[in-house]
């Protein structure tokens, strides 16, 4: 598998809310002490924001679809964090889909906007590509008054999920750190903890807080059963995920909990039993690894890029999901 696309509908997408613009009176500069900075309101009106969104969107849907030097230049200018990371690997393996989420340009939805005039400063957006109806999530992101802001996580919604409720876009959404879990029985580095050990084959763990019965979990766990249903007892088949910490971004939803941007390694191995003197490599991965036949193991390096939806309370939910391929080895 190099990388799965699910069609959904994302319901939570709601009419964008429209700021106030703040007129010039008959104040005179100089004369009145300046306003306190708001600190309780989104620091883009949604005008602004929508606009920003379509030219960073343009941006990174040209840069994903370059290649060579030119990608080298154009995708760290455009993609940031979870988002350079997957392009990166992408372009390094020619083998950017035509159905990626940043190959065809759409109008952006401005869902939220983070709140307060501190960096950094982050828009959620989605987007609705009309030929395959797939929803996707994107976060852009400025790091600092002076880095424009860039595309730092692009994943496609699952079937039949939402986001919910984000509270009002004109007063914004609060970014909660990796390690905050306030409002919520669980932080966005322990939800997405969960979920990656929950995936694991062949001892997952089960956790009650975070549910691992969405789409992506059970298309892994099929193809995973069809797997070692094909490798019998000639070989044995394992596969461990783990979260990037430093690609983790999350806001805060209106009751309390989060939705949570992250992306996992995942790293499935394939290793010769007694019974068998060597494993002829599947042709889609024989060139990846630059062998037709292993002895000992095949490997192969992926990344996850999934959304988490952690509410205030029940389990946390996965409600999207992508892949890419990023290296593999034989032995």
């Amino acid at each position: 598998m190099n990388r799965r696309t699910f069609t959904t509908t994302l319901v939570a997408l709601t009419a964008a809310v429209s700021l106030t613009g703040c007129g010039v009176g008959d104040s005179i500069v100089g004369l009145r002490d300046a306003p306190a900075e708001r600190t309780d309101t989104a620091p883009l009106n949604v005008d602004g924001a929508e606009k920003v969104a379509a030219r960073v969107l343009d941006a990174a849907t040209a840069a994903r679809g370059a290649a060579g030097a030119a990608a080298a230049k154009a995708q760290p200018a455009a993609l940031a964090g979870a988002a350079l990371s997957q392009a990166q690997a992408a372009t390094k393996l020619g083998a950017v889909s035509a159905s990626d989420p940043l190959q065809r340009a759409s109008d952006p939805q401005v869902v939220a906007i983070s709140r307060g005039s501190a960096w950094p400063r982050a828009i959620l957006v989605g987007t609705l590509d009309q030929a395959s109806r797939t929803q996707t999530l994107h976060v852009l992101m400025s790091s600092a008054a002076a880095d424009p802001f860039k595309v730092h996580a692009s994943v496609p919604m699952l079937p039949g999920t939402s986001v919910p409720a984000m509270g009002d876009l004109a007063t914004g959404a609060p970014l909660v750190s990796a390690t905050d879990k306030a409002g919520a029985p669980l932080s966005p580095a322990e939800a997405l903890a969960a979920y990656a050990v929950g995936l694991n084959h062949p001892k997952p763990v089960p956790s009650k807080a975070v549910a691992t019965t969405d789409a992506y979990a059970t298309a892994l766990r099929t193809s995973t059963a069809a797997q070692v249903k094909a490798l019998g007892s000639l070989a044995y088949f394992s596969q461990r995920h783990a979260p990037v910490a430093k690609h983790t971004i999350a806001f805060r939803l209106a009751d309390g909990g989060t939705v949570t941007f992250g992306q996992l390694t995942r790293r499935d191995v394939i290793s010769t039993s007694p019974a068998a003197q060597s494993l002829t490599i599947p042709a889609n991965y024989s060139k990846l690894v630059g062998k037709t036949t292993a002895t000992n193991n095949i490997v192969i390096d992926s990344l996850e890029s999934v959304v988490m939806v952690v509410p205030a309370t029940g389990p946390a939910t996965t409600v999207g999901a992508d892949e890419q391929i990023v290296a593999g080895s034989a032995t």
